[in-house]
């Protein structure tokens, strides 16, 4: 008797049986804002294998940038941060190898942060990771509704004043004549009145 071949589906379900459940045995961050996670590593290496064994592959076959952002706040001491934020959608696609015709796609979103700007790297990792868990329905203990989300101090950034400084702060000459002129001892000595001044005149003039 001829064995029945089995359908994508049902391939899906004989790997979600056979990874069962990962633990969480990678720690993020230090200190009071430290959290247990799923690593990468330990998600790839038990997909691709039950992947392997039942006859099917998964691939990103499209990633977009929704977002790029810098973000300026103020930290536990006081100190002023800069963050880097990437938010991305990505799609994954599950081929059936019997028949590559037959797939199906699972689509993912993640944000990462960085210091740097390995932002958008991290992101990547984690929208294929989350869309592996999921398609796989793939248990890992970890409850994101019991942790409350850290708060952090937003800095408004004042885009006229930074282009105003940057612009005296590499013209000597132009930085001189304006604090004698508004007898200031110093740039951070301008008023916004002031700042608004010098910037839509140096607008006008082509200098920013």
């Amino acid at each position: 008797m001829e064995e029945k071949k089995l359908n994508l589906f049902e391939k899906i379900q004989l790997v979600s049986d056979d990874i069962g459940a990962i633990e969480k045995n990678l720690t993020v961050g230090a200190g009071k804002n430290s959290y247990k996670a799923v690593a990468d590593f330990d998600v790839i290496v038990k997909v691709k294998a039950m992947e392997k064994k039942h006859g099917i592959i998964s691939m990103a076959i499209k990633q977009e940038v929704v977002s790029s952002e810098t973000i300026q706040y103020v930290d536990d001491y006081k100190h002023n941060k800069i963050k880097f934020v990437d938010n991305i959608k990505m799609v994954t696609r599950i081929y059936d190898l019997e028949d590559p015709s037959k797939f199906i796609d699972v689509e993912s979103n993640a944000k990462g942060i960085d210091g740097s700007d390995k932002g958008l790297g991290k992101a990547s990792t984690y929208a294929r990771k989350y869309a592996l868990l999921n398609a796989y329905k793939i248990p890992t203990g970890e409850d994101l509704d019991d942790k409350k989300s850290d708060e952090i101090t937003p800095i408004i950034v004042d885009t006229k004043r930074d282009s105003v400084v940057n612009y005296l702060m590499q013209n000597q000459d132009s930085k001189e004549k304006m604090l004698q002129h508004f007898n200031l001892a110093s740039l951070d000595d301008f008023t916004p009145a002031q700042i608004e001044l010098v910037y839509n005149q140096a607008k006008k003039e082509g200098r920013i």
